[in-house]
């Protein structure tokens, strides 16, 4: 078996990654996710200016529970669209991704099913950006 040491430099970046930084998305890709979310998901009872801010938060809260649940070499694939997963690696990281994580999802005083819709949205919208060539900022919504 082969042995494989990591550098200085390597072990401090992991550190980093494990006890300092918390989130990936960039506040552009937060918007535009958000903004893609509130395309197509209407809160009932809201305002659309004040779901737009919502979404925002809901996308922050998403974008740390996957920080804090993938590897990040993986998560980091959403910014490198050239170096992205297949297709098939997609729908296997969205089934997976949705068995896993929807317990540890939870919007307050919003509804279940809508919780459901949003957070199957997001996983849809991450995942994809994760494909060759794909990246949020320029997916379709």
């Amino acid at each position: 078996m082969t042995e494989i040491t990591l550098t200085v430099d390597q072990l401090a970046s992991v550190k980093h990654d494990m006890d300092v930084k918390t989130e990936m998305l960039s506040d552009q890709e937060i918007e535009a996710l958000a903004t893609k979310l509130n395309e197509k998901i209407d809160l009932p009872f809201i305002l659309e200016g004040t779901e737009q801010i919502i979404f925002v938060k809901i996308v922050k809260l998403f974008d740390r529970l996957l920080y804090q649940n993938l590897p990040n070499e993986l998560y980091k694939l959403v910014k490198h669209s050239n170096d992205g997963i297949s297709e098939e690696d997609a729908k296997q990281l969205k089934f997976v991704l949705g068995t896993r994580l929807n317990k540890k999802f939870d919007v307050p005083y919003v509804p279940e099913w809508i919780e459901q819709e949003i957070f199957e949205l997001l996983i849809a919208l991450l995942v994809d950006a994760m494909r060759n060539n794909f990246s949020i900022l320029a997916q379709s919504a």
